[in-house]
């Protein structure tokens, strides 16, 4: 009886430690693919990002949590950005290239949504992917001197108006992250 017991307390303690670690592994991978993505972008076009600063991050997550009008601003959870300015996005003529790359390094768990490539629009693609009771949405827009990645979690009501009207809501989500990053500077 002694030995099944210390057997079962070692099995719980080797659960505590090592499931909390492979969580965050997961979660380690998914951003992973988020900074994958802006790498490259860096690296396909040669230029830099600038992030959302840790300081204004955290003040909006935690204006989220402490305010109901907030929380019912923000049409999503958690989100991560990275804003490209003033930057030279037209080095590269290589449209169809750029998205057979990021396909590449997104699948096979995201999905494409949408992709408009244009001289005139620039690039958008949105990715979207299962997560539970959410769904992980990954937006990349590139413009000529300008361009932002973004990743958020939609709740169901908001991803079901994602897919009625990709391409607007596309646009209404990446504005509404990018205006309150730049609020919070």
């Amino acid at each position: 009886m002694r030995h099944s017991t210390r057997n079962l307390l070692l099995v719980a303690c080797l659960l505590f430690v090592f499931v909390p670690s492979l969580e965050a592994a997961g979660a380690t991978k998914e951003a992973a693919e988020y900074h994958t993505v802006v790498k490259l972008i860096e690296s396909y076009y040669h230029v830099k990002h600038r992030g959302v600063p840790m300081l204004a991050n955290l003040s909006l997550k935690t204006a989220k949590v402490l305010s109901a009008d907030v929380r019912k601003a923000m049409r999503f959870g958690d989100f991560k950005l990275a804003i490209f300015e003033d930057q030279d996005f037209t080095t590269r003529d290589g449209f169809i290239e750029f998205h057979r790359l990021l396909r590449q390094t997104l699948e096979p768990d995201w999905s494409t949504l949408l992709a408009v490539r244009g001289r005139d629009e620039g690039q958008t693609y949105t990715f979207v992917k299962d997560a539970g009771e959410r769904y992980k949405v990954l937006i990349v827009v590139i413009a000529e001197r300008d361009g932002t990645v973004l990743e958020v979690d939609l709740n169901r009501e908001e991803f079901v108006k994602l897919l009625k009207d990709p391409e607007q809501e596309t646009k209404n989500i990446n504005d509404e992250a990018t205006r309150a990053a730049n609020e919070d500077n």
